[in-house]
């Protein structure tokens, strides 16, 4: 698992797997926007990471939605 930090938050975990990615974004459960829906709510499961969705990153076409979704979290745990 690694950990991004913003000052002294982390914003969010990216655990490495061998058919892709599992990111979990440092938000409350209700406090993500997400319009395509490809994150999971994992607050009532256990999961790595912090935060309470996941998202898998299988396909690079997705890249740059999941990276406006990493900002998001990037944003509020700023300061």
């Amino acid at each position: 698992t690694i950990g991004f930090k913003v000052e002294n938050n982390i914003f969010c975990d990216i655990v490495l797997q061998g058919k892709g990615l599992k990111i979990y974004v440092n938000l409350k459960s209700g406090d993500l926007q997400d319009q395509k829906q490809i994150s999971r709510d994992v607050s009532n499961v256990g999961h790595w990471g912090n935060g309470s969705y996941e998202i898998k990153l299988s396909d690079l076409d997705d890249i740059d939605y999941i990276l406006s979704l990493l900002k998001q979290s990037l944003r509020r745990n700023k300061g």
